[in-house]
């Protein structure tokens, strides 16, 4: 037992902690997800580093994951796929990024995600069924976007925020329902009102 602990001391990437199922990498400047997480752990926090892109793959032998954290980069795309082999994932906090666009079916395998955070992006529209897979999403954060409410591909956004008004949330402190916190660009329209 005493070489596995030292064999997992060993693997913990040297910009971050390792400590139980978690690896924490918050706020280290990181540029890019460090290489050498251990595959077994189930809690990565990356938030608050300067991380621009996200490599095709970075996330494929991580599949133990449930929680992993990216809120507070500058991530402006997502690779399609990126987070294809976590099917465990609970939490997938992507908020305060500058990402422009979502992938086409960029969460469909996170089948038993509950926590969605996608606020402080720029975001216009939400790609057609991007959310259908996640019949297990009990919150989602999707204010402080630019929704392009001229646009007929909002059609998908409004009307799952109005079939989930119950999940649509705000955070002041903590997770606060508001369904009309998803608002047009430039009207403060709240979305699920488009017609």
């Amino acid at each position: 037992a005493f070489g596995a602990l030292v064999q997992s001391a060993v693997a913990c990437p040297a910009q971050c902690s390792c400590s139980g199922t978690t690896v924490d990498c918050e706020k280290r400047s990181l540029p890019s997800v460090p290489a050498g997480i251990p595959t077994d752990r189930q809690n990565l926090w990356l938030n608050g580093n300067q991380i621009t892109k996200l490599e095709p793959g970075v996330f494929d032998s991580l599949t133990q994951l449930t929680f992993l954290s990216l809120h507070t980069n500058r991530l402006q795309t997502l690779p399609a796929g990126v987070f294809d082999k976590l099917s465990q994932l609970t939490l997938l906090a992507l908020d305060e990024n500058k990402l422009t666009a979502l992938p086409n079916g960029v969460f469909d395998k996170l089948t038993q995600l509950t926590i969605l955070g996608l606020r402080d992006n720029q975001l216009k529209t939400i790609p057609d069924g991007a959310f259908d897979r996640l019949t297990f999403l009990t919150q989602a954060f999707l204010l402080t976007n630019p929704w392009d409410c001229e646009c007929r591909d909002i059609m998908y956004l409004r009307n799952w925020v109005a079939d989930h008004t119950s999940i649509v949330m705000r955070w002041d402190g903590k997770a606060v329902n508001d369904p009309d916190s998803a608002k047009c660009a430039g009207t403060n329209t709240p979305v699920r009102a488009v017609t």
